[in-house]
């Protein structure tokens, strides 16, 4: 079991944008459709399950618990708060960090959005991945994302996440 505490073995901030073939009202709608059926998305095995709770219109909480070969399941809860019609902000504590996410969208014509993160990772275990590893974490999860966006928007149907 890693060593875990309130010490900050790392603090990392990782900048990422992506350029997505959809109108801004869409992606947000996409993006912020947090559901408790969410781990489809997730190419882990096995896979997480979420759960959601409204608690009102612009805040949220969403639980992951996953599985381990232990007697505990891994758990994360992430805070949400919603900015329509371009922004939210995640909050996560897991076990093993502590995560903030801003996102932020910009229209960049009728049918395309350039989205903007800024992450601010705070590692409490001393085996994490570097800078490099973090930017590649969300560069895979984005190259996923993003197909699954446009296709949407393309198919004409409703932009549920």
């Amino acid at each position: 079991m890693p060593e875990r505490g309130h010490r900050i073995y790392s603090t990392q901030r990782i900048r990422l944008s992506k350029e997505i073939a959809a109108p801004l009202r869409f992606v947000y709608d996409w993006c912020t459709d947090y559901r408790s059926d969410d781990w489809r998305l997730s190419p882990r095995r096995p896979r997480p399950q979420f759960r959601v709770l409204k608690l009102s219109s612009r805040r949220l909480l969403r639980i992951r618990t996953t599985r381990t070969a232990g007697p505990d399941p891994e758990v994360a809860v992430d805070v949400i708060r919603l900015s329509p019609p371009n922004a939210w902000h995640t909050d996560q504590i897991d076990e093993e960090d502590r995560e903030s996410v801003d996102y932020r969208l910009t229209a960049l014509g009728p049918a395309k959005t350039r989205l903007d993160l800024l992450v601010t990772e705070r590692w409490l275990v001393p085996d994490h991945p570097d800078p490099a590893g973090t930017l590649e974490r969300l560069k895979g999860a984005w190259s996923r994302y993003v197909p699954q966006i446009e296709a949407r928007y393309r198919s004409g149907r409703r932009p549920k996440g």
